[in-house]
């Protein structure tokens, strides 16, 4: 918490917003030409709130070995994103306490959320990635794991965004009522 105390900066808040935006664009881009332009359009298990066994089979079958090898090298890209959003995130909730002076007790640890979902996109990612080096023989349980920790990703990131809204409106309102009490 100290760190993110200490490196809550506009400046780091911009960086790290910039590196998620760069590297989600860098992804998307080589995803289409790569994968999607050659093999066909499918649907990733990590945009989807939770998949199931048949979900993950019909998928992969539908882009082929091949096109899950060079849709994993298109998406390499994504063991860097969940670091840049998650500081991202913690860095803008950090600077939101900070202004709304609520940098203690609950409240304070709401910058953890996006970490969680961070650490649950690298499990996630993982999981996924097994599952394409053994394809064609995929694991239910696995899957199964997966799925829910997509959830809890999703999960932890909307919760994540709640916060950073919620902070957002005492902001605004803080600033519109010491406005009122100044004329």
């Amino acid at each position: 918490m100290n760190f993110i105390d200490r490196n809550a900066n506009l400046r780091n808040l911009v960086l790290g917003i910039l590196s998620s935006i760069i590297i989600i664009a860098i992804m998307s881009t080589l995803t289409q030409m790569l994968v999607y332009a050659v093999y066909g359009n499918f649907t990733m298990p990590d945009t989807r709130f939770g998949y199931s066994f048949a979900d993950i089979q019909a998928a992969f079958n539908s882009i082929g070995i091949e096109g899950l090898r060079v849709w994993a090298i298109a998406h390499s890209l994504d063991f860097l994103f969940p670091l840049a959003y998650s500081f991202s995130m913690m860095f803008g909730i950090m600077l939101e306490l900070n202004i709304v002076n609520k940098n203690s007790g609950l409240l304070r640890k709401t910058i953890f959320l996006p970490l969680a979902a961070g650490i649950a996109d690298y499990i996630e990612n993982t999981l996924i990635l097994s599952q394409i080096i053994t394809f064609p023989t995929l694991s239910e349980l696995v899957i199964s794991i997966a799925s829910l920790v997509t959830l809890a990703k999703w999960v932890f990131l909307i919760f994540g965004f709640v916060v950073v809204f919620v902070l957002l409106i005492l902001i605004v309102y803080k600033r519109f009522s010491s406005k009122g009490t100044t004329e």
